[in-house]
């Protein structure tokens, strides 16, 4: 995809699934699935990813969801307690990103991971998300988070960002 553009649309029925294959079975059979469903039913916000201009081809997604977290998890970070109980507080959380395997290596997935950290800085400051938590699933996807300024948590299975640290890379990137 070097030097061509790609496009985000949120999930809708005229997008077609069927085809998508990123090598997970799990994410693609989710996808194929039950993507639509669930972002219908506003369990997850899916966005689906094209190359520009051709809408026909899904090469890659994400799915966000809000999420609560123990505030045990994540001692000594700010947040405002989810409806005044001190244990807990809300996040945004990446449950899927995908790129389909014919297209992968050639910078998609870091494109939508940055596009994943736009929409957090902005969902995060609107209605007070402190953190966007994931679970990467191998060593050489969190190295991948941990170069974008995730951290561990959870014993090392988990990830966040706090939202200044996107904040700050969206400033970054406006400021370009």
């Amino acid at each position: 995809m070097e030097g061509e553009k790609i496009s985000f649309r949120r999930h809708c029925s005229e997008i077609s699934t069927t085809s998508f294959c990123c090598g997970d079975a799990e994410i693609d059979k989710w996808f194929r699935a039950k993507s639509l469903k669930d972002h219908d039913k506003r369990k997850h916000i899916v966005t689906c990813v094209h190359a520009a201009g051709d809408d026909s081809v899904v090469i890659g997604f994400y799915a966000l969801s809000t999420v609560i977290e123990e505030a045990g998890n994540l001692p000594g970070v700010f947040y405002v307690p989810f409806f005044g109980n001190s244990k807990y507080f809300p996040c945004l959380s990446m449950v899927y990103l995908a790129v389909r395997q014919d297209q992968q290596r050639q910078g998609i997935g870091s494109a939508i991971m940055v596009k994943v950290i736009l929409d957090f800085a902005d969902y995060g400051e609107q209605i007070g998300l402190p953190l966007l938590i994931l679970t990467p699933l191998n060593s050489k996807v969190a190295a991948f988070y941990e170069s974008l300024g995730f951290e561990r948590y959870r014993r090392g299975v988990g990830m966040f960002l706090p939202l200044q640290t996107a904040i700050d890379m969206r400033e970054g990137l406006v400021g370009r």
